[in-house]
């Protein structure tokens, strides 16, 4: 859990920073951002809510009536305004309360995020777009990495149980039921706030598999292809994911081929992880060994990202970027390589930099002895059977 101070610190330090932009007020309205200042968990749907952050002024939070009394938890916002709905009577509205909190500021500024509805009420502001609190999410505390270590021990638990049910010919609706299972394990262990927490779980079926945000549907099976487990969590607010390229028959050449530069891939970002290093040289080094090795055509993503209240967020481990790691950041590291027809070769792994180098926070194991299955597990598939007739799928 993150302690009351800690939200107090987070506020104190955006007012300095509001102040050192020569800003007046600065709006922050974006869940995360939200969240991550106040610690209350909300889903604002087509309701805006809104901080109203000034250098020495008291924070001003603006929500819709509904939730006057939810928001007046949060530790750091002395004052709670709401108005009435969206949408409302002329008068009414959150643009009305907003605009006469705002009264004659000037110097306005506004997160990167913020909507086209939100910013054109405000383009007589000409208001400067700053990612200040994304620039204070960036470095983990102490209570955010144990938060973060959680959620990454569970998605090892993930792909590690999506493995175990995995056979030859399992289909998709009996991995995806394996997040019940480590949903309920967090709910033991750690509790579970339903607005801020999720769980992701699923394989991703060869040749699906070549389309990294391609959907499987429950009745895809898993036959001869490399397949892609993914556990893809975010725990009480706070992210990280796990993924493995596995087989459930032996890999063929042109397989074992691809997933020697993944692994090989992976090996030259890791070298580089280290405080001062910039983002886009693990970029280069992961990718760029992957063209040299022929397989420029075949891919279709940047190296990596960082995790915290996202499962994607800077800093951005990618061609192009202009992050600089530090101590306490959180990326993923995970070069793929798309095969049509075939299928993808990916790992990723949430990985904490350290002062002289790095933790890699997933641990589950990566070599392809380990990633390939090939017992018949015949209680699996004899569940299985029961779950697809009970489902009714074929």
């Amino acid at each position: 859990m993150i302690a009351r101070q800690e939200y107090m610190d987070r506020m104190a330090r955006l007012r300095q920073r509001v102040a050192e932009a020569g800003l007046e007020t600065f709006l922050v309205s974006a869940e995360d951002s939200i969240y991550y200042l106040t610690g209350v968990s909300y889903r604002p749907l087509e309701r805006p809510f809104f901080i109203l952050v000034r250098p020495t002024a008291p924070a001003v939070l603006l929500v819709p009536a509904l939730e006057r009394q939810h928001l007046r938890a949060a530790p750091n916002v002395e004052q709670v305004q709401h108005y009435w709905d969206y949408p409302a009577p002329a008068g009414q509205g959150w643009a009305d309360r907003l605009l006469e909190l705002l009264g004659r500021d000037t110097r306005v500024g506004i997160e990167p995020s913020l909507s086209q509805e939100i910013s054109s009420r405000l383009s007589s502001f000409a208001p400067q777009v700053l990612p200040l609190v994304e620039g204070l999410r960036v470095v983990k505390s102490p209570a955010e990495l144990r938060m973060i270590r959680d959620t990454a021990r569970y998605t090892d638990l993930a792909v590690r149980k999506l493995l175990e049910a995995s056979y030859y010919g399992v289909s998709e609706l009996e991995l995806i039921a394996q997040g019940r299972a480590v949903q309920l394990q967090i709910m033991r262990e750690v509790g579970y706030d339903l607005v801020t927490s999720s769980a992701l779980v699923g394989s991703w079926p060869a040749p699906l598999s070549a389309q990294p945000h391609g959907v499987p549907t429950l009745a895809d099976r898993l036959e001869q292809g490399p397949h892609i487990a993914l556990g893809f969590l975010r725990v009480n607010g706070y992210a990280a994911e796990c993924e493995r390229t596995y087989f459930v028959a032996p890999p063929r050449p042109e397989e074992k081929a691809a997933f020697a530069a993944m692994m090989e891939a992976r090996r030259r970002a890791f070298a580089l992880v280290r405080p001062g290093v910039r983002c886009a040289e693990l970029d280069s080094a992961a990718r760029g060994f992957l063209q040299q090795e022929g397989f420029g055509g075949q891919l279709l993503h940047r190296t990596g990202h960082g995790f915290g209240l996202g499962n994607h967020e800077a800093p951005w481990v990618a061609e192009g970027s202009t992050d600089v790691l530090q101590e306490n950041m959180l990326i993923s590291i995970e070069p793929g390589i798309y095969l049509e027809g075939v299928g993808g070769l990916r790992h990723s792994d949430t990985v904490l930099v350290t002062r002289d180098g790095y933790e890699c926070l997933t641990r589950y194991p990566t070599e392809l002895d380990a990633m390939t299955l090939t017992a018949r597990k015949p209680l699996n598939r004899l569940r299985g059977a029961l779950m697809r007739r009970a489902a009714g799928v074929k």
